[in-house]
């Protein structure tokens, strides 16, 4: 692909993009579906909700936060009785985490929000669109994921 050509889909996914973000993505569960969580403690509830159980470092990771942070984010959702703190029973320096019946009942209120949301955007698409930007997510994904492993060897 020559040079000019790709400056020309890199400019058009400049502009696109932040629309796309803006519709997709949430970031702020409370204004968008008024339960009052920040977006670190909704992404945590998700993970929790797809992993079941976690471990603080898991949890970290994940998220991309420093330990001490994710540690800080667990408390406030202890504090909110969204999720328990369990000490590792053979290791008591493990601390694992997982989600109460409240955090269940709260990450899946939001989920059906924000899969009527999105779906009041796809549903004016065709069956043939919707797959094609799936398909097209799909590689990106796996580009992008393809990168950060061999970033990571270099």
């Amino acid at each position: 692909m020559r040079k000019r050509e790709l400056r020309e889909y890199i400019l058009q996914l400049d502009n696109l993009l932040p629309v796309l973000i803006k519709h997709f993505h949430i970031p702020d569960p409370h204004r968008l579906f008024g339960i009052k969580v920040t977006l670190q403690q909704y992404l945590t509830l998700d993970i929790l909700t797809k992993k079941g159980k976690c471990m603080m470092t898991e949890l970290s990771q994940a998220l991309g936060v420093a330990l001490s942070t994710m540690t800080e984010l667990a408390n406030r959702l202890v504090k909110r009785r969204f999720v328990k703190k369990i000490k590792d029973s053979k290791d008591h320096r493990i601390v694992w985490v997982d989600l109460t019946r409240r955090g269940l009942r709260i990450i899946q209120e939001i989920n059906k929000k924000k899969q009527r949301h999105i779906s009041s955007i796809l549903e004016k698409l065709t069956q043939h669109e919707r797959q094609i930007l799936i398909d097209i997510l799909k590689r990106i994904s796996q580009t992008v994921g393809e990168a950060e492993i061999n970033s990571l060897r270099i």
